[in-house]
């Protein structure tokens, strides 16, 4: 578990599959492709649980708990490669209860504060995050925790679905 002052991080653990189905309607869905059926949510569960059991530097979907022990929502990374580079690409989603109120920013900060703790040999030189354009909230998350705006890319998530997504860049140390 990585601590900061606001949230702690939980790896994605069995007991995790609530959250994931608490995240599974329109309002949070809507810029994913929309919800769910139970049979992709319980295999998008088995492969999270999986990869959070793995290396630390090889991706992992936290549970975000507030100092109050409520859990608000999720933040996580996977490595890939960008424009030809190793990076980490971070999302996240806070429960509605919770939006609006800090969550987000603070479960990146702490996010970015566990990846700048990993050995340099597992670290990536940069941290990406591709919200969509459209997507208000996320990006003010990005320019807040000092991510710099790079450019405006098109990008295809869900499969089938193209949509404009800004490229927000974030330098490890």
């Amino acid at each position: 578990m990585h601590t900061t002052r606001l949230v702690r991080l939980h790896p994605w653990a069995d007991n995790d599959l609530w959250l994931l189905r608490r995240r599974n309607t329109l309002e949070l869905t809507t810029r994913l492709g929309g919800p769910e059926p139970d049979t992709a949510l319980l295999a998008r569960h088995r492969r999270w649980v999986a990869m959070s059991a793995g290396a630390p530097h090889e991706g992992r979907v936290f549970r975000v708990e507030s100092p109050a022990n409520d859990t608000v929502g999720t933040v996580s990374f996977f490595p890939k490669e960008h424009d030809g580079e190793p990076i980490f690409e971070v999302g996240w989603g806070i429960l509605p209860e919770h939006q609006r109120q800090g969550w987000a920013t603070a479960s990146v900060k702490a996010l970015l504060a566990h990846l700048a703790a990993l050995p340099s040999a597992h670290r990536r030189p940069a941290v990406h995050a591709f919200p969509r354009v459209a997507n208000a909230a996320s990006n003010a998350v990005c320019r807040t925790v000092g991510f710099t705006l790079l450019s405006e890319v098109v990008l295809e998530y869900p499969p089938g679905q193209h949509h404009p997504s800004n490229n927000w860049r974030f330098t490890l140390p």
